[in-house]
């Protein structure tokens, strides 16, 4: 799957015994602080493979909330409702 396929996702609503798809463009978003930039996505990576580290399972992850906070240079997150943890936000 390329770039552009990873940022679209189809649905399909059923009217009258009729199947009409619709896609939505998923955005790019870059977080910009002072200089320095962090792509949405990679940050999300990053919490993510920063809580399998810890040794959870890959797949485990059901809820994930995570707050950005430029002016301390961390991404805090909360995963499944209760493990908490922090990265680097613009390094790996």
């Amino acid at each position: 799957m390329d770039e552009m396929d990873k940022r679209e996702v189809t649905t399909e609503t059923t009217t009258n015994n009729e199947t009409e798809a619709t896609k939505d463009v998923l955005p790019e978003v870059v977080l910009q602080y002072r200089g320095y930039e962090v792509d949405i996505e990679a940050m999300t990576e990053r919490v993510k493979a920063h809580y399998y580290s810890k040794g959870y399972k890959k797949d485990s992850i059901k809820t994930l909330q995570i707050y950005a906070k430029p002016e301390d240079f961390t991404a805090y997150y909360v995963i499944n409702d209760g493990v908490v943890g922090k990265v680097n936000l613009f390094y790996d």
